[in-house]
C-alpha cells in the first residue's frame, strides 16, 4: 500500500506545473470517457446536419476541393455554403484527409476537438483564478467532458460552436493574465469563425473602461478578419461576397426569436412581417441601451476587479445580450453556458446558475433534435430572467465589497 501511495503522489512536471500522477490518471480516464460519450452520438443526423453540413462537403467534394473556395454561394447549387470562410476551410481539409471515412464523422470530429480545447481551456482559467487549485481545475474539467449542451451541440447537432467559443475563451484567459495582444488575436478568430463572438465584446468593453484592457490591440480584430479571407479571394470570391456574409447571415432571420427563450416569447407569432421589422431594430436599440446603462454604473463604481468578477461579468453580459436581442437560436447562449461551469466552481452557492441554464437549453436542445413536445416558451423565458436576474444580484454584490482602488 506504501508503494501505490507513494506512486499516486509522485508528481509529473507538465510545463512549470507540477501535477501528481493521481491527478493524470484521473484526467485521461475522463478524457477518454468524454471521447466515447461524444462517439455514441455520431449516429444522430439533426437537421443542420442533413440541410447544410452534408450538402457542403458533397458540394466539396464535387468541386475537387480548394476549388470549393472560389464558388459565390447561392449563385448556384454547385455551392449553397452560408457561413464565413474559415469554416469553409475546415470543408476543404475534411475533403482532403476524408479518405474512406463517412462525411458525418469528419464534421463533427471538428467541433469534438474544440470541446476538449474548450475544457482544458475552462482548467486553466480555473487555475489560474483559484492560485493553482489543481482539485477545482481538475473538477471543472470534468464538468466540461459531460455537460450536457456541449456534447449535444457537437456530437449530435454537428454544430461547431465549440469553435468560436474555444477562441473566446483563450480570449478571457489572456485578459486575466494582462497579455492583451494575445487576448485579441484569440477573440478575431473567434469572430472570424463566428459572428456569435460578439456576445463576449460588452465585457471587453467594460474591462476597458476599467482600465483592465488595452484597446488599441482591438484592431487585431479587422486585420485577421481581412487576413482569413485571403485564400477564398485567391479562389476566385470577390472581397465585396466575402465582406458581406455577416451581413447576409442577420438578414436571413426574421423571426423575433429562433427557439431561444427570449423576452420575445411573450409576443404573438402572428406578427406582421413590417411588426417583426420593427421590433427586430427596437430590440436591438433596447439592448445597447442597457449595456450603456450598465457601462455607466460599472465605469462609476469604485471596486477591485478580480477574476471572479470578470467570469460573473462574461455570463450576465453574454446572458443580457442573447435574452434582449431578436432573431436568436438556442445555441447563441454557448458561451455563458460553458462560462457558467467556471462560475459555479468557484463557490457551490452559484451551481444552480450553472445547471438551471443547462436545463433550461437542453429543453430547447431537445425540441430540436429529438422533436420534443415543448409547446411554449415562455416559461423557460421566465426561468432565463430569474437566472440573469440572480447573476446580476451577484455582480451587484461584488462591486459593493469594500472599495479599493482598482490596479
Amino acid at each position: 500500500m506504501r508503494f501505490i501511495d507513494d506512486f499516486f503522489t509522485t508528481e509529473i512536471k507538465i510545463f512549470k506545473h507540477k501535477i501528481p500522477i493521481f491527478d493524470m490518471l484521473f484526467f485521461t480516464i475522463l478524457s477518454c470517457l468524454g471521447v466515447y460519450f461524444r462517439l455514441s452520438l455520431f449516429g444522430i443526423r439533426s437537421g443542420d446536419y442533413v440541410k447544410a453540413f452534408a450538402d457542403w462537403m458533397r458540394e466539396c467534394h464535387a468541386a475537387g476541393g480548394f476549388a470549393y473556395l472560389g464558388i459565390k454561394p447561392g449563385v448556384s447549387e454547385a455551392s449553397t455554403f452560408d457561413y464565413n470562410c474559415l469554416f469553409q476551410y475546415v470543408i476543404v481539409i475534411l475533403h482532403y484527409i476524408g479518405g474512406s471515412i463517412p462525411d458525418i464523422y469528419l464534421v463533427k470530429s471538428v467541433p469534438v476537438l474544440f470541446d476538449f480545447i474548450c475544457a482544458i481551456t475552462v482548467f486553466r482559467i480555473v487555475y489560474h483564478i483559484t492560485d493553482k487549485n489543481l482539485t477545482k481545475a481538475m473538477m471543472s474539467y470534468g464538468i466540461m467532458m459531460f455537460l450536457p449542451t456541449a456534447v449535444l451541440n457537437s456530437a449530435a447537432w454537428a454544430q461547431n460552436d465549440s469553435i468560436y467559443t474555444a477562441f473566446v475563451l483563450l480570449s478571457l484567459l489572456h485578459f486575466m493574465k494582462r497579455n492583451d495582444n494575445r487576448a485579441f488575436i484569440y477573440l478575431a478568430f473567434a469572430y472570424s469563425f463566428k459572428q456569435q463572438a460578439i456576445f463576449f465584446v460588452p465585457f471587453v468593453v467594460l474591462m476597458w473602461l476599467k482600465n483592465k484592457i488595452k484597446i488599441r490591440y482591438v484592431l487585431w480584430i479587422p486585420v485577421i478578419h481581412v487576413l482569413a479571407m485571403v485564400p477564398a479571394a485567391i479562389a476566385g470570391r470577390s472581397w465585396g461576397d466575402l465582406l458581406g456574409t455577416y451581413g447576409r447571415q442577420v438578414q436571413m432571420f426574421s423571426r423575433l426569436t429562433m427557439n431561444y427563450p427570449s423576452i420575445y416569447t411573450i409576443v404573438s407569432g402572428d406578427l406582421s412581417s413590417a411588426g417583426r421589422k420593427i421590433l427586430i431594430s427596437a430590440g436591438t436599440m433596447a439592448t445597447v441601451i442597457i449595456m450603456g446603462v450598465l457601462a455607466y454604473y460599472v465605469y462609476k463604481k469604485n471596486f477591485e476587479v478580480t477574476g471572479k468578477y470578470m467570469v460573473t461579468l462574461v455570463v450576465f453580459t453574454a446572458e443580457i445580450c442573447c435574452f434582449c436581442l431578436p432573431a436568436m437560436h438556442e445555441r447563441y447562449g454557448y458561451i455563458p453556458e460553458v462560462v457558467a461551469v467556471i462560475y459555479a466552481i468557484l463557490s457551490i452557492k452559484r451551481v444552480p446558475v450553472c445547471v438551471a441554464l443547462q436545463v433550461i437549453t437542453m429543453i430547447t436542445y431537445t425540441r430540436y433534435l429529438f422533436g420534443s413536445t415543448v409547446l411554449t416558451l415562455w416559461p423557460l423565458s421566465i426561468a432565463m430572467l430569474v437566472v440573469i436576474m440572480v447573476v446580476g444580484y451577484d455582480l451587484y454584490l461584488q462591486m459593493r465589497e469594500p472599495e479599493v482602488t482598482s490596479v
